[in-house]
């Protein structure tokens, strides 16, 4: 790890792909919420038994508490095709729709509008990850 660290000395280096499976939530999404600050969490990169390259995460208990407990009801949520295009990178609204058709991504009609599923947008930007690809 570069620098020295704000967090406590009693948080937990985990591997982030471990911990992505272990959540459900996507790597991006924990990245960003660590960059954010909306987890208490710093990144780091270290290397593995195997003498590769790994994306660390030093989160404190607390943080990862809190994570492993709200995952589940946040998979659940439902987000607009808008804020998952902005989840997803995308601009063109057609894509989400054509993601949408194709069953990727999962929705619920809510109050007459189509809302999309966060665990979908989660399990496909995973897919993407695990296929290597840039979300």
């Amino acid at each position: 790890m570069t620098g020295p660290s704000t967090l406590d000395t009693d948080a937990h280096e985990l591997d982030l792909d471990k911990l992505s499976e272990d959540t459900r939530i996507s790597k991006q999404t924990l990245v960003r919420w660590s960059d954010r600050g909306l987890i208490d969490a710093e990144l780091a990169w270290g290397i593995s038994d195997d003498n590769e390259e790994q994306r660390l995460i030093r989160i404190t208990p607390r943080s990862l508490e809190f994570l492993q407990g709200f995952a589940e009801e946040y998979r659940e949520d439902t987000v607009s095709r808008t804020e998952a295009r902005r989840i997803l990178k995308m601009i063109d609204r057609g894509q989400v729709q054509k993601l949408l058709r194709q069953g990727d991504l999962k929705s619920k009609k809510i109050e007459d509008e189509t809302r999309v599923v966060i665990g979908s947008v989660e399990d496909y930007l995973m897919g993407l990850e695990s296929d290597g690809e840039e979300a």
